[in-house]
């Protein structure tokens, strides 16, 4: 009567093994980029997307095929969505920048009062900044405005909406430690002059009864000369990739012609905590 027991319970533990590991491959199991691990039942699989329910539950979640690396069926058919080497790949672009000892220059603003604003006058007062910095740098890296510029654009940055980006978002998005950017303000007024000259003529072709030339005198006024005087003012900034406003400055130059704001420029780079690094 043992032995009968001891077989059926063998036997009923057999089955119970067996339809447990029945119920398991019931299920897929879908392996997402993000590394998480999804078990369930696959319903529906679309050019863009996989309708799924999770184990145990009734309502039907909708999986981008971009998010998904792999499923495994309950079959045991592996399909595979993504390669993961390109998820590597795409991962490593997105690491951490080692930003240590580079400086960035961003486009300056340029503010011209008697006409419109120029963009082109900001990225030429940005190559002058770099030009007059890296011929100073000694262990600071200073990005050429052609790669700031660029990868500016590829992020969607432009002189309209840079305003949205924290100092330390643009440090991430520029690779860089520092970032420098300024404003160039320029008010022209114009001063017109005028002038007068006195002169005495003899005309020799007459005489009075004494013998005497007559002489004639008169004055005639000159033309007026107009000269144009430029009122420029430079503001400098410089933050670090934490935020930090190292350095901030707003110097009028003394000098009033039109390019006056390059000797203004040279004298607060000397003054920034990169000048010279």
């Amino acid at each position: 009567m043992k032995k009968i027991f001891l077989v059926c319970v063998v036997i009923f533990s057999a089955l119970y093994a067996s339809a447990q590991t029945k119920t398991a491959q019931k299920f897929d199991t879908i392996y997402m980029k993000s590394s998480e691990v999804k078990i369930g039942s696959i319903t529906a699989i679309n050019d863009a997307s996989i309708d799924f329910i999770h184990k145990g539950e009734t309502l039907n979640y909708t999986l981008k095929k971009p998010d998904i690396v792999k499923i495994v069926f309950y079959s045991g058919r592996v399909e595979m969505i993504n390669d993961p080497s390109e998820t590597a790949k795409t991962n490593s672009t997105v690491a951490p920048v080692d930003h240590h000892n580079k400086a960035a220059v961003l486009p300056f603003a340029y503010i011209n009062t008697q006409q419109e604003n120029n963009p082109e006058m900001g990225f030429k007062v940005q190559q002058e900044c770099y030009i007059f910095l890296s011929n100073k740098a000694a262990t600071l890296n200073i990005q050429d405005p052609v790669t700031t510029n660029a990868l500016l654009g590829k992020a969607g940055i432009t002189a309209e909406n840079i305003r949205n980006y924290t100092m330390p978002e643009l440090c991430n998005i520029l690779g860089v430690e520092y970032v420098l950017r300024g404003i160039v303000t320029s008010n022209m007024s114009s001063v017109t002059s005028s002038g007068n000259a006195s002169y005495n003529a003899k005309d020799g072709s007459s005489a009075d009864k004494n013998g005497v030339s007559n002489k004639s005198s008169g004055s005639v006024y000159a033309s007026n000369t107009t000269q144009e005087n430029f009122k420029t003012s430079v503001l400098m900034e410089i933050y670090n990739d934490e935020g930090k406003k190292m350095y901030g400055q707003d110097r009028t130059s003394f000098w009033t012609t039109v390019d006056a704001y390059k000797n203004t420029l040279q004298f607060l780079l000397k003054k920034t905590p990169i000048y010279g690094l």
